[in-house]
């Protein structure tokens, strides 16, 4: 792993699996993202994907000989002023993934983007993942324009969550997810505010998409998500559906910020974005 520095944010990268990044933390702040042993897998039939921790980017929907195709081998990396490049090598299912960060002012722009080595194949999204270590809060924006009579906002439930889960918490612009040990649970909503929030030991997370319009999205249109399960919380993003070649890529672009912060109600408008950040 080599570490990079853009701005006033620090990076872990790392070399020998990916495109990952691995480490995150903003002046001499505590590390944002989770780091994971090696019990932390999945089994599919296509054979075995080790999470790590960190920020990976997949390809949605979730088939799994394409999503979960082994990042195992070696990607590069290349700096040059104010801007990271990691690519990854051809997977199993003939995409190559790459992520490209750069400074921008306070925050950092991620740029995730996947084409097809060669062949075709179904329609996918760029989706980015980033797993954070449990014990904080995870902000889930649900406002959307208040223009009545039309509805306004979109949740969408995995099987496995129960909505009597007590780490839920509902009210009318958000859902507040507390990241700790349980049952797995998943819930998606559509991109209102476009941003996902993580508040852990005083220091607030935000992701934030900046892509233009997504399109069709896969997961009955739920750009952002969380999952809580197996020892980490992720915050999801997903891009819009398109036929990916050599020459034509699912780009799906992030604004990422790390800010001080103690106040979960604080947090929470940040997140739905009714304080400017």
């Amino acid at each position: 792993m080599i570490e990079v520095g853009l701005g006033s944010y620090q990076l872990g990268i790392a070399t020998e699996f990916g495109p990952r990044v691995m480490g995150l933390r903003r002046d001499d702040g505590p590390q944002v993202l989770a780091r994971l042993g090696g019990d932390a897998v999945i089994e599919p039939p296509c054979g075995v994907y080790r999470f790590r921790g960190g920020h990976r980017l997949w390809a949605a929907p979730e088939i799994a000989e394409i999503t979960y195709s082994a990042d195992d081998h070696e990607c590069s990396v290349e700096e040059v002023v104010g801007t990271v490049t990691i690519t990854g090598p051809t997977d199993e299912a003939q995409l190559v993934k790459e992520i490209t960060i750069r400074a921008d002012e306070e925050a950092l722009m991620l740029e995730h983007t996947i084409r097809r080595h060669s062949g075709r194949g179904p329609e996918l999204a760029a989706w980015a993942i980033t797993q954070l270590p449990l014990g904080g809060t995870a902000i889930l924006p649900l406002i959307g324009p208040l223009t009545a009579p039309l509805p306004n906002r979109q949740l969408v439930l995995w099987p496995y969550t129960s909505m009597t889960d007590q780490r839920l918490r509902f009210d009318d612009v958000a859902i507040s997810v507390s990241a700790d040990e349980g049952p797995p649970l998943k819930l998606g909503a559509s991109p209102s505010s476009r941003r996902l929030g993580y508040l852990r030991e005083g220091q607030l997370f935000l992701k934030e998409i900046t892509s233009g319009p997504l399109g069709t999205v896969p997961d009955f249109g739920a750009a952002l998500q969380v999952y809580v399960g197996q020892g980490f919380c992720e915050l999801e993003t997903l891009g819009g559906m398109v036929e990916v070649s050599n020459t034509r890529r699912a780009i799906l672009t992030e604004r990422w910020t790390v800010l001080g912060c103690d106040d979960i109600e604080m947090a929470r408008r940040m997140a739905v974005n009714l304080i400017k950040t």
